[in-house]
């Protein structure tokens, strides 16, 4: 488990072929690297995802613990915070939980991450703790008032600005915020992955079933050329909304999100004939060519964990797969005969993943398993419910990781399966 505490070592973006290249956009991305270190690191594509820039970690170009010695003030984040900022982000004004009084405008400052949860939004002195971590070094760019002001509150989480530009980190991530612009989006690499599993077509009408925050459903639509239908659900009304401003602003004219929860979007008593236009969920059997179920799950994937184990109950953990199941049971009506389905969690669990897929096996006998290409993970866990040519199947991201071109394709937590509906 300390594989889950490390930092992924790739940075990933998913360039938008709708809106530019990917020559276009590795030189912007160069570009700005260059600016910001001596010695840039290695910017690369994969042949088998072409949409795909990965990026490699830096060599330092400080030394930490000569600026651990040499500043004088520390700014704390939360656990979450922290985590991002290893991954490459700067720090925005409602992750800030303390800063000392004093801190000037433009002055370096050390960055922590307080795992014990115990640092009050707002300190203003130098919170000492043992639980605290030291993550990198950064530049002040906004004030204790700007981020505080009279009220910690309501003006802290209303700010959005970037109160701390990180130098660096201490395990290289370049720290060049988020790029993600109309273009590209920073995006994990299985997630791109299982996209690219379900290859979905122009003209053809896929299912998003739990689509926020959009990012998966985009890349459908782009990979359709923007042509057919793409039905995106989720129960959260909050994130359908910032769904709809997303393909409001990047223009997808293919794409429909909807509130509603995806366990429910089968119906028996509805009918859809040849390729009539759909209206609002639930939907009827056979409707769908391809759908994702990128499914809720425990997130034990989503590396690195500041925090082990995580603050989860075991009743919790348990949850999961009894909505997994359910979210299956609507999917395969809703599969057209030859249909294909992708599974994804960003978990490690057995019983989210391969368990899962085991259930589904035996509980419906129309779905094939098949292999889960284009395949840049490892395969599924031994002594689990599938056989030795079912692991080989699945795609599963974790401690044992494939090389590309002599480098590990070290990233996030990921589980990826394909079906097919046979009848």
């Amino acid at each position: 488990m300390s594989w889950l505490c490390k930092v992924p070592t790739i940075t990933t973006y998913r360039v938008n072929s709708l809106r530019t290249t990917v020559p276009a956009f590795k030189q912007k991305l160069q570009e700005i690297l260059r600016e910001r270190y001596t010695q840039p690191p290695k910017v690369y594509e994969i042949p088998s995802i072409p949409e795909v820039l990965c990026i490699l970690p830096t060599s330092f170009s400080i030394d930490m613990k000569q600026k651990q010695s040499d500043l004088q003030r520390e700014v704390v984040v939360d656990s979450c915070c922290g985590a991002a900022l290893l991954r490459g982000a700067h720090l925005y004004a409602p992750g800030v939980l303390a800063m000392e009084a004093g801190t000037k405008l433009n002055e370096e400052v050390l960055v922590y991450a307080d795992l014990a949860g115990k640092c009050k939004q707002g300190t203003n002195i130098r919170y000492d703790s043992l639980d605290k971590i030291f993550l990198g070094v950064g530049v002040v760019r906004m004030q204790r008032h700007q981020i505080f002001g009279p009220t910690i509150s309501s003006t802290a989480q209303s700010l959005k600005g970037v109160a701390v530009e990180m130098i660096e980190t201490m395990f290289g991530v370049p720290t060049i915020g988020d790029l993600s612009c109309k273009e590209a989006l920073l995006q994990n690499l299985p997630s791109i992955v299982c996209v690219r599993v379900l290859k979905p077509q122009p003209g053809e009408r896929v299912l998003d079933m739990c689509a926020a925050p959009g990012n998966k459903t985009t890349h459908i639509a782009e990979l359709m050329d923007d042509k057919g239908e793409v039905i995106a659900l989720d129960k959260a009304a909050n994130k359908i909304s910032g769904m709809l401003a997303k393909i409001k602003n990047l223009a997808f004219k293919s794409i429909r999100a909807y509130n509603f929860d995806a366990t429910k979007a089968f119906s028996a008593a509805k009918d859809v004939k040849g390729n009539e236009c759909l209206g609002m969920p639930p939907f009827a059997a056979n409707t769908f060519d391809k759908i994702l179920l990128d499914a809720p799950c425990s997130a034990l994937g989503n590396r690195p964990l500041l925090v082990y184990p995580p603050n989860m109950s075991q009743r919790m953990l348990q949850s999961y797969p009894k909505v997994q199941r359910k979210l299956f049971s609507a999917a395969v009506p809703l599969l057209k005969p030859n249909g294909v389905l992708v599974y994804s969690t960003c978990t490690v669990t057995e019983e989210e993943n391969e368990g899962v897929v085991a259930w589904v096996l035996e509980k419906f006998p129309q779905m094939r398993l098949v292999p889960a290409t284009p395949h840049l993970g490892g395969i599924g866990l031994e002594q689990t419910a599938l056989s030795n040519v079912e692991r080989q199947y699945v795609q599963r991201f974790g401690q044992q990781t494939k090389e590309f071109d002599g480098v590990p394709i070290d990233t996030v937590g990921f589980f990826i399966a394909k079906f097919i509906k046979e009848y």
